[in-house]
């Protein structure tokens, strides 16, 4: 997006300091109610492993699929290295963030996906809301300036697809 372009969007919500407020909350909460459901589905899976269900195989693929998509996603975005949108002379983000470059994909995405998608097998409906979730956080980012609609946009086709691929196969 060009600043020009963004510009437009700045203004609106300087114009809305509540819809400002608002962004800035669901910028910070939003990753931490997923990362919150991540640990709630191991405690849950961890708690009926140790009752006596066989859920020691689900466990481990909640633990490896998410770990090794977070981790190939961090690794790709520093091989590559993309700047971010504020990078760009004359773009002035809604949310300042010091941050040069690693945009691409953008791990807030992947990570919310994938943590959607390790959900999926233990209870879909919870996968669902989360994905809603995951969807909301790629919003966010971009309007707040911090990403480009191909940094979310890569980060929850990776997070959906490796996550599904991983947790159901």
């Amino acid at each position: 997006m060009s600043p020009e372009r963004y510009s437009r969007v700045y203004r609106w919500f300087a114009a809305r300091p509540a819809a400002r407020a608002a962004l800035a909350a669901c910028t910070r909460l939003l990753p931490l109610a997923q990362a919150g459901m991540y640990l709630a589905l191991l405690g849950l899976l961890a708690a009926r492993t140790a009752a006596g269900e066989d859920c020691m195989q689900l466990l481990a693929r909640a633990v490896l699929v998410p770990g090794a998509v977070f981790v190939g996603g961090s690794a790709l975005r520093a091989a590559l290295n993309r700047p971010r949108p504020y990078q760009q002379p004359g773009f002035t983000p809604l949310l300042p963030k010091e941050t040069g470059g690693k945009s691409f994909p953008s791990r807030h995405a992947l990570s919310g996906a994938v943590i959607a998608m390790a959900w999926l097998p233990v209870n879909p409906a919870v996968a669902g809301v989360l994905t809603v979730s995951a969807l909301a956080i790629c919003v966010t980012r971009v309007l707040a300036g911090v990403h480009w609609v191909r940094d979310v946009a890569a980060g929850a086709v990776l997070g959906f697809g490796l996550g599904a691929l991983g947790m159901l196969l």
